[in-house]
């Protein structure tokens, strides 16, 4: 029955969402959209949390159990998929998502002109571009990363891996203001960054990647590692092992990569933007 409550209540989410919410406050913006339909979610799925909070991973989704959250958010987009492209097509929105989300940009370069162009010139975030805040943003992002994979790898699979919504809450939190800490620089296109930008972008972008290398070879090794201490201890036969992962732990994994793949850039020009400002203080 409680699979039920929570197909009723996205119904009931999305046809507010979809008959109200879009039509009057976003139109034809596909931005606006897209930022509303975010924030719709999230309020649904915060409506809910009190409801099924702790609840047992007895919630079905098609042919495989999962946490309550997961099933609401899977119900959720499954819902809503047929109801966006409805939307899009009555309102003639296809060529605006087009030219609005697809990419001629490289990888380095996930920002469009028109918000870097409004970062570059913009002095409401500059109380994040002080040398403390920088740090402060640098170091608080290392220690949520680091002590949410350790939590989760470590929590087992009870009740509290349910936290990890709070640790993925942090991590988008802290990117979107590491972003805006420095200007969406390192995400900038070619044409709206001057030559001293772009090598400065060009040169976050290779130390990311040597740290990210650094991290990566950290987790490969531990894996290797572990299949020569199996063979050590006479628990393997030297061709085939076996490893043990709970969900909170896969999570875990997934999660210290992705948050330093997208945060990286950004971290590393934050830090080296703190010490120029050391420098001339």
């Amino acid at each position: 029955m409680s699979e039920i409550y929570i197909l009723i209540a996205s119904l009931v989410t999305l046809a507010v969402a979809y008959l109200f919410i879009y039509p009057k406050f976003a139109r034809d913006d596909v931005k606006r959209l897209a930022g509303l339909d975010i924030a719709v979610g999230l309020i649904a799925l915060a409506i809910l949390a009190p409801f099924y909070w702790g609840s047992p991973a007895e919630f079905t989704f098609f042919a495989f159990d999962t946490t309550w959250w997961i099933f609401a958010i899977l119900v959720y987009t499954a819902l809503e998929i047929p109801l966006f492209f409805l939307y899009v097509r009555a309102r003639g929105l296809g060529p605006q998502y087009r030219d609005a989300f697809k990419s001629d940009l490289s990888f380095t370069q996930m920002a469009s002109v028109k918000s870097v162009e409004k970062q570059l010139t913009d002095t409401k975030w500059d109380g994040l571009r002080t040398r403390e805040a920088l740090r402060f943003l640098v170091i608080g992002a290392n220690v949520v990363t680091v002590a949410g994979t350790a939590f989760l790898f470590w929590v087992g699979d009870n009740d509290l891996a349910s936290l990890v919504i709070v640790y993925i809450g942090l991590l988008f939190i802290l990117w979107f203001l590491l972003r805006k800490a420095v200007r969406l620089i390192p995400e900038a296109p070619d044409s709206v960054l001057d030559e001293r930008m772009i090598q400065e972008r060009n040169s976050t972008y290779f130390k990311a990647y040597q740290i990210l290398f650094g991290i990566s070879s950290v987790l490969v090794g531990a894996l290797f590692g572990y299949t020569v201490a199996t063979d050590l201890f006479d628990e393997g036969d030297g061709f085939n092992y076996q490893i043990d992962l709970t969900w909170p732990q896969i999570q875990a994994i997934f999660w210290l990569i992705f948050g330093y793949a997208v945060m990286l850039p950004s971290m590393v020009m934050a830090w080296r933007e703190s010490k120029r400002l050391a420098l001339k203080s």
